[in-house]
């Protein structure tokens, strides 16, 4: 299939299907400068510092924004607000459509242990906000059909790669544990078996995007050759497509506790100081965690997320939810 690709301007369509959002006043990235490190791409955040604690009430408010985008298609969302732009006034549409992502997502926690903690809508916040990459599959539509088995990563997403002239796909895993080590060694496993394609699960992932993919306002020819990347037997596309591994850890983190006697101003700096000595250690762990299960680390994107208290935080998400 012959597709004039820069005609289309394919990254422009990608970048149009991104949301805009106020990550950056909840969530802070500390810069690390250390020679040495495993070579991975990593994001070390934490939640934004409030009056000298970390904003965590803040940030689970900003995530109950994420829900509809989160559940629902684009094409959902445009249409609510094309019909609510038909009155100056009114927006039942779109507020109607996030009353039933919520109710869904509350639906799809109370089908499965392992949603509605929070660590899904945190990574696709992450994945979309820092490697601008939108969701073009969103499982949690597909998640409460009986006939739809929805297994693999938490999201998957997609950009265009203006280097390589070639889809990027990113499949997202997010584990939340008390430990950083069991949360990482949980999280390898997990993705060890979607890049070996055990038991097919690399195609089975595939496949379902393909059926599902969210790819609103794209010209259709361009949706159709984007399609091609997607077969992994068939065409030259599905040999030149990248694939990624975007892993959120998140983990409890007792430096938290040794800022009790330090001044509000001081307790970010001396929290930044903590975070990056402890980085190399967790980084190495990562590494460990990783090649044990044959994944490399080039094909990684790792987001580190450091809390005070992973239940705490998933108790303060479900009262919001629920709220």
């Amino acid at each position: 299939m012959t597709v004039h690709v820069d005609g289309h301007q394919p990254r422009k369509h990608f970048d149009r299907l991104l949301g805009r959002r106020n990550v950056d006043a909840r969530i802070k990235k500390c810069s690390v400068h250390e020679e040495g490190l495993p070579p991975v791409s990593a994001h070390f955040l934490y939640p934004a510092f409030k009056a000298g604690k970390p904003s965590v009430p803040e940030l689970v408010k900003l995530l109950m924004r994420e829900i509809t985008g989160f559940c629902a298609t684009k094409q959902q969302r445009r249409r609510a607000r094309e019909k609510d732009w038909q009155s100056e006034y009114d927006s039942r549409e779109t507020e109607g459509l996030a009353d039933w992502a919520k109710a869904l997502f509350i639906k799809t926690k109370e089908s499965s242990s392992r949603s509605g903690e929070g660590g899904e809508l945190l990574l696709y916040v992450f994945i979309e906000h820092y490697l601008k990459a939108p969701l073009v599959l969103s499982k949690m539509r597909l998640k409460t059909s009986p006939s739809m088995p929805v297994h693999g990563a938490d999201g998957v997403h997609a950009m265009w790669d203006e280097t390589g002239k070639r889809l990027t796909m990113y499949f997202g895993e997010s584990k939340l544990h008390e430990t950083f080590s069991s949360a990482m060694s949980d999280a390898a496993e997990s993705i060890g078996w979607l890049a070996k394609n055990t038991d097919g699960r690399m195609d089975n992932e595939l496949q379902l995007t393909t059926g599902n993919i969210d790819l609103d306002g794209f010209p259709e020819e361009l949706q159709e050759y984007l399609l091609r990347y997607l077969h992994p037997y068939d065409t030259d596309e599905g040999n030149r497509r990248s694939d990624r591994f975007a892993i959120l850890i998140g983990y409890d983190y007792g430096a938290y506790s040794k800022l009790a006697k330090t001044t509000s101003e001081e307790a970010e700096e001396q929290f930044q100081e903590l975070y990056r000595k402890s980085l190399s250690q967790k980084l190495r762990t990562a590494q460990s965690h990783l090649e044990k299960h044959e994944i490399s680390l080039a094909s990684v994107d790792l987001f580190f997320l450091p809390l005070p208290d992973v239940q705490s935080f998933r108790d303060e998400f479900n009262r919001e939810l629920h709220g």
